[in-house]
């Protein structure tokens, strides 16, 4: 599956994107730990190797849900403290506002680009047991969650969003 299509891309020597921030965190919480790479395979029972932890660690590769949720049991932390990464370049991300997500509108993205939005926000819905069927709030660190999903960093995912009519 394409996660955004090529237009979600970053181009050119840009701060470092949100997927290699969080792979910074999981290399310094391993590292913290003591443990290894391969440690770390070992302690998650065979389900992750080593080059795919390194992809993760060097922003190569971003993570799933389950993934994240699997590599914070492992390092015993919450997975949003996985995600509360800070990019010194986006100040406004840190005081922004909750979004507003327009569910309707989640039709203009291309349809290999929607299944990681609609299932991020399905999981809110059932979680805060909110039958939200026109608009849905999220907050800084959803956003973050999403941005790594798709393996760019917030305020693109952010502008993306915004470009479709999904967001204000």
């Amino acid at each position: 599956m394409v996660l955004f299509s090529t237009h979600m891309k970053e181009t050119g020597p840009h701060p470092p994107r949100f997927a290699e921030l969080v792979g910074d965190r999981l290399r310094r919480l391993r590292q913290a730990a003591g443990l290894s790479l391969q440690d770390v395979c070992d302690r998650s029972g065979g389900a992750f190797v080593v080059s795919t932890l390194s992809a993760y660690e060097h922003g190569k590769r971003s993570l799933g849900l389950e993934r994240l949720v699997e590599l914070a049991d492992i390092y015993g932390v919450s997975p949003m403290m996985l995600l509360d990464v800070e990019e010194p370049d986006e100040p406004a991300l840190a005081r922004m506002k909750p979004l507003r997500i327009n569910l309707r509108n989640i039709q203009n993205l291309a349809p290999d680009e929607r299944p990681p939005l609609e299932q991020y926000l399905d999981f809110l819905r059932r979680l805060r047991n909110d039958p939200a069927r026109e608009v849905l709030t999220i907050r800084r660190e959803d956003l973050s969650y999403l941005a790594t999903l798709y393996g760019v960093r917030p305020e693109a995912l952010k502008n993306r969003l915004r470009a479709a009519g999904i967001i204000d």
